[in-house]
C-alpha cells in the first residue's frame, strides 16, 4: 500500500486557505456544534490558538476486551470566534502520518490560516491514541538516528524489536480503534454530526470513520487519498507511473527540462548502482554514517521528492543531478540522498507531542496488505515475501526495479516482516462495507506519487455520492496549495442535508 508514513506529514487541513471566511450562512444550517459536553473543559495552551479548550476522556485499549485495561484520548476544542451568529458546524480533521499528532501540530504550523474557518465554525483536535497529548508510546529500537542511515533488513529488524517492546499492546492501535476514539470524543463534546476533513493518512482515517459511524458525518473531505480496503492494487504500480507522469509534467510545465531525459537518465542510474553502489558519509548530530548510495536509496529518495508538495525547484535539482551523474559526478545527487536522510533522521527530533514512529509501525503493521502472514515462521515469511517480489512486472515500476521501488524508504512493503504475530491485524474496514451516503470531495495532486490520481479515483469509489477533482500543479495533500485549500473550504460550507 502507498501509504503516508510520517515521513510523508504534510499539515494542510484545507484551512491555509486565505478568503475563505464565510459571512453569511446557508439557509437552515445544519445543527451540527456542540451543546453541552459531557466532559470538562478548560483553556490550555495550544500553539497560537489561546481560545482552545482542552479536555481527556478514558477509552477501552480493546473495546472487545476491557479487562485488556484503557487508555486516554486527548483533545482540543477551539469555539468559533463569532459568537453572535449561529456556527455552521464543527470540522474534525487529522492531518496524516500515521504517527501524527493533531493538537499541537496544526496549532503550531498553521494557526494563522485557521482564522477564516474559526470564524463561523468549532473545529475539534483529536490525537489519535499513542500520540501527542494522548499517551504517548515509544520504543528504543526507533530512536537512535543510526538505523536511518543503515540497511533496509536493519531498519525492519528494528520495526520487529519495536512491536516486540510494545507487546501485548502492539495490537491496539489499529485505525478501527482510533476512529471510535474519535466518535466518543465527539459525542463527550456533545456534537451530533461532524465534517471530516483528511490529510494522506488522514483520508484512511475518516473514511474508517465514516464506515462506523456513518450516521455523525456530515460531509467528507479528503486530500491525498487511497482506499482503505479494496481489490486495490498495493504494490506501488500506481506510485510508479504517477511518479512517471509526474516528472514528464514538470519538464513541460518548466520547460527545463525533458521528460523522457530524465527518466533515462534515472533509468541507467538506477541500473548502474545496482550493480555498483558507492559508498559516501552522511554527517548528523555529531557522528558520521557510512551510506550506500545504491538503487535501494537512489528509489527512496527520488519517491519522497515526489511524494510531498509540489516543489518543481527541487525536481528540477534531481533532473540536473541525474544529467551530470550521466556525465560521471555523482556528487549532486549524493547531496539529494543526504539532504533526504538528514531530514528522515530529524523527525525524532520533533518530539511524541509531534511525531510517534513507534504509533506508525504499529498502526501500519496492524492495518495494511502484507504478502505474508504473521501466523508463519520468519522463514515462511521471506519466501513470501520474496515470491510475491518475483510475481511483479519489470515494466510496471520503471525506471526502478520492482525490488527496489516495492521496498524503499518507509514505504518499504517488508518493512512488518519481523513485526511479532498479531491474530487481530486485518483492515479496519471489511471489504464490501457500504460507506455512509453522504457528500464526499477527493482532492488529488497531478504531481504526486505517493497517493496518485488513480489512488484518490479507487478511494471516491468506495462512497456512493463522491466527486475528485484533480489539482494541476499540486503534490501530495492539495489542501496546502489555494486551490486545494478553496475546493476544500468551498464544499464544507455548502448547505449539505
Amino acid at each position: 500500500m502507498e501509504c503516508k508514513r510520517i515521513t510523508a506529514i504534510v499539515v494542510a487541513t484545507a484551512l491555509v486557505a486565505a478568503g475563505c471566511a464565510e459571512d453569511d450562512p446557508p439557509s437552515a444550517p445544519p445543527q451540527t456544534s456542540p451543546t453541552s459536553s459531557a466532559v470538562a473543559l478548560t483553556p490550555c495552551a495550544v500553539p497560537k490558538i489561546p481560545t482552545a479548550r482542552c479536555g481527556s476522556i478514558t477509552v477501552p485499549l480493546d473495546r472487545s476486551h476491557p479487562e485488556a485495561g484503557t487508555t486516554e484520548v486527548a483533545f482540543a476544542l477551539v469555539p468559533r470566534a463569532n459568537q453572535a451568529l449561529p456556527s455552521l458546524g464543527t470540522i474534525v480533521t487529522n492531518p496524516g502520518g500515521p504517527g501524527s499528532g493533531t493538537v499541537d501540530l496544526v496549532g503550531f504550523r498553521y494557526a494563522e490560516g485557521l482564522r477564516p474557518v474559526l470564524d463561523r465554525r468549532d473545529l475539534l483536535l483529536v490525537d489519535p491514541r499513542g500520540v501527542g497529548r494522548s499517551a504517548p508510546i515509544s520504543c528504543p529500537s526507533l530512536e537512535d538516528p543510526a538505523r536511518v542511515f543503515a540497511a533496509v533488513e536493519v531498519q525492519r529488524a528494528a520495526i520487529g524489536r519495536c512491536g516486540e517492546a510494545l507487546g501485548d499492546k502492539a495490537g491496539y492501535y489499529g485505525t478501527a480503534a482510533v476512529a471510535d476514539d474519535f466518535d466518543d470524543v465527539r459525542a463527550a463534546v456533545g456534537v451530533d454530526r461532524v465534517d471530516l476533513l483528511g490529510d494522506s493518512y488522514g483520508t484512511y482515517l475518516m473514511t474508517t470513520y465514516a464506515a462506523r459511524h456513518p450516521d455523525h458525518v456530515r460531509s467528507v473531505v479528503l486530500s491525498g487519498a487511497y482506499p482503505v480496503n479494496t481489490d486495490h492494487d498495493s504494490s506501488g504500480a500506481f506510485a510508479a507511473a504517477a511518479l512517471r507522469r509526474a516528472i514528464g509534467l514538470v519538464c513541460e510545465r518548466t520547460t527545463s527540462c525533458s521528460g523522457p531525459t530524465v527518466l533515462a537518465d534515472l533509468a541507467a542510474l538506477a541500473a548502474r548502482l545496482r550493480t555498483a553502489p558507492v559508498a559516501f558519509t552522511v554527517p548528523f548530530e555529531g557522528r558520521s554514517f557510512d551510506v550506500v548510495l545504491d538503487e535501494w536509496q537512489l528509489a527512496g529518495t527520488v519517491g519522497k521528492l515526489y511524494s510531498g508538495a509540489a516543489d518543481v525547484e527541487t525536481k528540477l535539482a534531481l533532473a540536473a543531478a541525474l544529467a551530470a551523474a550521466r556525465a560521471g559526478d555523482l556528487a549532486p545527487v549524493q547531496e539529494l540522498v543526504k539532504a533526504h536522510l538528514l531530514e528522515m533522521a530529524s523527525i525524532p527530533a520533533m518530539g511524541v507531542g509531534l511525531v510517534s514512529e513507534p504509533l506508525a509501525w504499529a498502526t501500519t503493521c496492524h492495518d495494511y496488505q502484507r504478502d505474508f502472514s504473521y501466523a508463519d515462521s520468519a522463514a515462511e515469511r521471506q519466501r513470501a515475501f520474496a515470491d510475491a517480489l518475483a510475481r511483479l512486472k519489470a515494466e510496471d515500476f520503471a525506471p526502478f526495479s520492482p525490488k527496489a521501488w516495492v521496498t524503499r524508504d518507509s514505504y518499504d512493503a517488508g518493512a512488518c516482516l519481523d513485526w511479532p504475530a498479531d491474530p487481530t491485524a486485518t483492515a479496519p474496514v471489511a471489504k464490501g462495507t457500504k460507506l455512509a451516503d453522504v457528500p464526499v470531495l477527493v482532492l488529488s495532486g497531478d504531481l504526486d506519487a505517493n497517493t496518485s490520481t488513480a489512488s484518490g479515483e479507487e478511494a471516491a469509489a468506495q462512497f456512493p455520492n463522491a466527486r475528485l477533482v484533480e489539482v494541476a500543479g499540486a503534490g501530495h495533500t492539495p489542501t496546502i496549495t489555494d486551490e486545494g485549500a478553496k475546493l476544500a473550504m468551498e464544499f464544507i460550507a455548502r448547505d449539505h442535508p
